[in-house]
């Protein structure tokens, strides 16, 4: 089973004169073990496929699957369940609560669908820490953290739960480019190393050779032949010395 199957799916808001389509009849597949990147202008549906692909957001119509498990009719309560268990985020924001320390952002994952913070999930919050070179700075608030230390908080706190899909909003864009590549050559490390599937989002052309595969997404719609130029582009773009 393909760890992420979008079939035909489609994001409406508003109705009637006042209705933006941001995601038309979509269909997506990534592969296990895929590292894809979606590319694509402002506006043209990126995150809203992150969100409604990471079930934060319901489709207005079609059907979405991860790991082969159709999530499109669970209620709410699963719903929660479902993300702190398969899917681990890394918002363009960073999102790390200011009042938590960099150990206990990680172990707050722990907690949505009411899951324990016992010994072993510190323990592993520690050993992430460790891996993402911020073994000494576990007991840091975000405020005493630079962007990149943000940065490699929230990639731990996306792999806490050991998800079998990670979804990455820009992960560079507040980053310079030493900062990003070190960010992305993070990302892609951890994410190749646990086998997972992910898709990363992203403007920087300089990601892009990066990825397994790359998406184009305009209007909403996926641009039909988009990969393989895209692909083909991407081998000549590198971070700047």
């Amino acid at each position: 089973m393909p760890a992420l199957q979008l079939t035909d799916v489609s994001k409406i808001y508003g109705s009637e004169e006042q209705a933006v389509v941001a995601l038309d009849h979509v269909n997506l597949i990534v592969d296990n073990d895929e590292m894809l990147i979606l590319i694509g202008p402002s506006g043209s549906g990126k995150t809203t496929l992150l969100t409604v692909a990471g079930a934060l957001l319901r489709p207005t119509s079609g059907k979405v699957q991860v790991g082969g498990d159709d999530i499109t009719g669970l209620s709410d309560k699963r719903l929660s369940t479902f993300r702190r268990d398969r899917v681990g985020f890394v918002f363009q924001s960073v999102n790390l609560v200011p009042f938590l320390t960099a150990q206990e952002n990680l172990l707050v994952v722990r907690q949505f669908g009411g899951a324990r913070i016992d010994r072993p999930a510190k323990d592993r919050a520690d050993r992430l820490l460790e891996e993402l070179g911020l073994g000494g700075r576990g007991k840091s608030l975000p405020a005493e953290l630079s962007g990149g230390q943000k940065q490699r908080v929230a990639i731990g706190r996306a792999l806490m739960n050991e998800p079998s899909l990670i979804l990455v909003d820009e992960p560079t864009s507040s980053l310079d480019s030493e900062l990003g590549q070190q960010v992305m050559d993070l990302i892609r490390r951890e994410i190749k190393s646990r086998g997972v599937s992910a898709i990363i989002v992203t403007h920087d052309d300089r990601v892009l050779g990066y990825g397994d595969r790359i998406v184009r997404i305009v209007d909403g719609s996926l641009e039909a032949g988009s990969n393989t130029s895209a692909l083909t582009n991407a081998a000549s773009i590198r971070w700047p010395k």
